[in-house]
């Protein structure tokens, strides 16, 4: 992930120029999670690096996570961008080891909103009318979990009324897109 990372495409890492990840993973191979400058006069951290992930505090308020899967005889690289208001939403993508992106919904099929209810109670469905979701990468495993986040954005009252009824989904990857 290493090479993925410093070989990146400014319209995947906007934020950082190459020396700049350089430096992120040279204080990561130091054990050392140390904030370096972006391009916004902020500061990017890298958090967490190991062969095949990465995760990316890039300002204040939002996240990059890189993954190397298996797809089929070669590999793919998922980037999740989040950024945290007072709900956290996700985008993801994929690309090919030379950094084009791989336009495919048999790599992943975003949930619908309806899919994060453990009980179809209509009422709280309906109350849930903006998409904002949370995607994480795992670090240890090939899967991913995504949370419906719009109960944060809601006022308390109509969160209490539909936190109960929601779940996690958990994604496994199988490596045949």
């Amino acid at each position: 992930i290493r090479a993925m990372f410093m070989n990146a495409p400014d319209s995947v890492l906007p934020l950082l120029p190459r020396n700049v990840r350089a430096d992120c993973i040279d204080f990561a191979d130091a054990g050392m999670s140390y904030p370096v400058s972006n391009k916004l006069d902020g500061k990017s951290t890298l958090k967490k690096l190991t062969d095949d992930y990465l995760l990316l505090q890039s300002t204040g308020i939002s996240t990059v996570e890189m993954k190397m899967l298996p797809l089929r005889d070669s590999f793919v690289i998922c980037v999740v961008n989040t950024v945290y208001a007072e709900a956290a939403d996700s985008r993801i993508a994929f690309f090919n080891n030379d950094w084009q992106r791989i336009d495919d919904e048999s790599l992943f099929k975003a949930p619908l909103i309806r899919d994060f209810f453990d009980v179809a109670d209509e009422k709280a469905v309906d109350m849930c009318d903006i998409y904002l979701v949370s995607l994480n990468l795992c670090p240890d495993d090939e899967s991913l979990v995504a949370e419906y986040t719009m109960p944060n954005y809601m006022n308390e009252d109509d969160a209490r009324k539909v936190r109960p009824f929601l779940k996690k989904i958990v994604y496994r990857w199988n490596g045949e897109g």
